[in-house]
């Protein structure tokens, strides 16, 4: 049961890439997203601290974190594809596709931090590699180079 929002987290944005796809680039695009935002990505954030609480360690929850960011690479890859592919085309949409990337990026990302943050608290992360890796966790690319990092480095010891 504990494992089902993230499952959901793990669909969401293919669901919506399925839906975008069936109905077209219309009005349903932005419906969509703000359902997804509403009813998967703002409970995930939530959710993620919720689960230590829940018995959940910080070694599951970087687990999670890093299953996550991993899962939402091919998204990254087909955002980056449209955008090479529609160049000039794709400028009127830049700021729902950063909105639609930081939509991906932060739910994902706050099973890193509440995951660091109890693996710091057990000692398994200093604090100052606690405070990089928090850095890192809320920007593109460098958020998949620290999940890797933390999930190997607290699952060795």
């Amino acid at each position: 049961m504990k494992k089902i929002p993230m499952l959901l987290l793990l669909a969401a944005p293919y669901v919506f890439i399925a839906v975008c796809v069936k109905k077209g680039m219309g009005g349903y695009v932005l419906l969509a997203w703000a359902f997804l935002c509403v009813l998967i990505y703002l409970p995930n954030m939530v959710y993620a601290f919720i689960l230590p609480r829940l018995g959940y360690e910080g070694e599951q929850l970087l687990f999670w974190s890093l299953l996550l960011k991993l899962a939402n690479i091919p998204v990254y890859a087909l955002v980056i594809l449209l955008v090479l592919l529609l160049h000039i085309f794709i400028l009127p949409m830049a700021p729902f596709l950063v909105l639609f990337d930081y939509s991906l990026l932060l739910p994902s990302s706050m099973y890193g931090v509440s995951g660091i943050l109890a693996c710091s608290a057990k000692g398994k992360l200093s604090r100052k590699e606690m405070t990089v890796l928090l850095i890192m966790q809320l920007m593109f690319c460098l958020d998949v180079v620290s999940a890797v990092y933390c999930y190997f480095k607290v699952r060795k010891i």
